[in-house]
């Protein structure tokens, strides 16, 4: 016979790491890379659900429609997400219009990443939505993935606790996704970040960089990456070299980065500028990620979770 025992989960940091803590590591150049490095490992896996994410727009569309599903709780039976309301919700956050939502949940359903519920079959007006199996597969390694690099900073458990019950995915990523959509179409980057941030693809651009970096002695002011060619880039990204080399241009011209040699055609190297605000966002993403994490695993006892055993 099963009965629910009552599992408290271990080894939970008492404050979430915010994102200076993160760069104040000494070891912060070397996790960050290592995190992209995993990121984009994980992106081989689910190519086609990651690069929902790679954009900023679509990255915002994805964390909402997500939100919207998990508001059903841990039980997958209650949990769809409805058109209506997604579309409502995108739309009062200025992320896109409705128009350009409806055209994203078209992509979702052709492309396998969201399929048809039954539930409210009968209603159009309903049309509930579901994430189909492999959307989710993706969606629970990006968030380990996440954990992985903050329980390296202080050495947690964070991401063993969420295999021991990743039905808590359900708690954590709206929390994730207030810090990820933030303020919405409203959201400004600065710095040499503007230049790309809502290019095609440019979180996917920012991981390569970040996940190529050379090793680096000394107080260095230019970082080697291991990208010599635009064209190369463009293709990994599946975007048209003229997609990226604009921005490429524009950040050359403000110093951001440049070329050992011949441009687009030798060893890049980025400046230390650069380096810290793409390290700035990794690190703030991380922040909203252990944020989130800290609420849901600290919750009265530590939440315990009701599982099975014999």
């Amino acid at each position: 016979m099963v009965h629910p025992s009552l599992v408290v989960f271990p080894d939970i940091p008492p404050m979430a790491l915010t994102a200076s803590q993160i760069m104040a590591f000494p070891t912060s150049v070397e996790a960050l890379r290592q995190h992209a490095r995993g990121l984009l490992d994980a992106a081989d896996l689910f190519p086609g659900v990651t690069a929902i994410f790679a954009t900023e727009q679509r990255g915002m569309m994805a964390n909402i429609g997500l939100s919207l599903y998990f508001e059903g709780g841990k039980d997958e039976r209650q949990r769809h997400i409805v058109l209506a309301r997604f579309l409502d919700q995108v739309e009062a956050r200025a992320v896109a219009s409705r128009n350009t939502a409806d055209s994203f949940i078209k992509e979702m359903l052709k492309y396998g990443y969201l399929s048809q519920s039954t539930k409210g079959a009968g209603d159009k007006r309903v049309r509930p939505l579901v994430p189909t199996e492999k959307s989710m597969l993706a969606v629970f390694a990006w968030a380990t993935e996440h954990l992985k690099t903050l329980d390296g900073f202080d050495s947690g458990n964070r991401t063993g606790n969420l295999i021991r019950a990743p039905e808590v995915l359900a708690d954590l990523q709206p929390k994730i996704a207030v810090g990820l959509v933030g303020k919405g179409g409203d959201y400004v980057a600065t710095g040499t970040l503007a230049l790309f941030a809502w290019a095609n693809k440019s979180k996917l651009f920012f991981l390569r960089i970040l996940a190529s970096l050379m090793p680096v002695e000394g107080d260095a002011t230019r970082f080697l990456t291991d990208v010599n060619s635009i064209a190369d880039l463009a293709a990994w990204m599946s975007v048209s070299a003229s997609h990226i080399a604009r921005p490429l241009r524009e950040a050359e011209a403000i110093g951001s980065l440049g070329w050992t040699s011949t441009r687009g055609q030798s060893p890049m190297w980025i400046a230390t500028g650069f380096l810290q605000e793409i390290m700035s966002e990794q690190a703030a993403r991380l922040a909203f990620f252990d944020e989130a994490y800290e609420l849901v695993f600290t919750k009265d006892t530590k939440i315990a979770s009701a599982v099975p055993s014999v």
